[in-house]
């Protein structure tokens, strides 16, 4: 990894608005996905519309997958900007474990997706569904966690994903 920076390049910062809208549309297209497996399982066709929003998911979830592994890159290749120096112990910790598990569930969701879709596995369908749930919360963490920083903490986190670095 590369000396210290201060914020995150315009790269980061777009490719993290990326995996938001796409995992904001996943969340959307779920009805659509769910009601085609459900087709699957009772041998029927799905709707017209929900194949479309089926495919869409598919895809989106791979992009996500690809995404989350440049993010990853980046991390480690170019570093992530220090939390601020005032920050307690147990904050640093939470703000670590919540990004973990997202890149961790934005890692797995697209695997058990693909797994449980493409190979009929059901155990890694419920697991998805499991997933999800844990992805939300974790959204939610993340969140309140920014708008805490920004309104109570008054640091500049959650700006940083809102204005990239000048290189």
């Amino acid at each position: 990894m590369s000396e210290k920076v201060s914020g995150y390049s315009r790269l980061q910062v777009s490719l993290h608005w990326a995996v938001v809208i796409l995992v904001a549309f996943q969340f959307l297209a779920h009805n659509a996905i769910e009601a085609t497996w459900n087709a699957h399982l009772d041998g029927t066709l799905p709707s017209q519309g929900s194949g479309l929003l089926t495919y869409l998911h598919i895809a989106s979830g791979v992009l996500i997958l690809a995404l989350a592994l440049c993010r990853l890159y980046l991390r480690y290749r170019r570093g992530v900007p220090q939390p601020p120096g005032d920050e307690p112990r147990i904050l640093k910790i939470l703000s670590e474990s919540v990004h973990g598990l997202i890149y961790a569930m934005l890692l797995s969701l697209p695997v058990s997706g693909v797994i449980g879709w493409f190979f009929d596995f059901r155990l890694a369908v419920l697991v998805h569904e499991y997933l999800q749930a844990v992805l939300l919360g974790l959204i939610t963490a993340h969140i309140a966690g920014a708008l805490f920083q920004h309104l109570i903490r008054r640091s500049d986190v959650m700006m940083r994903m809102f204005a990239p670095e000048k290189s």
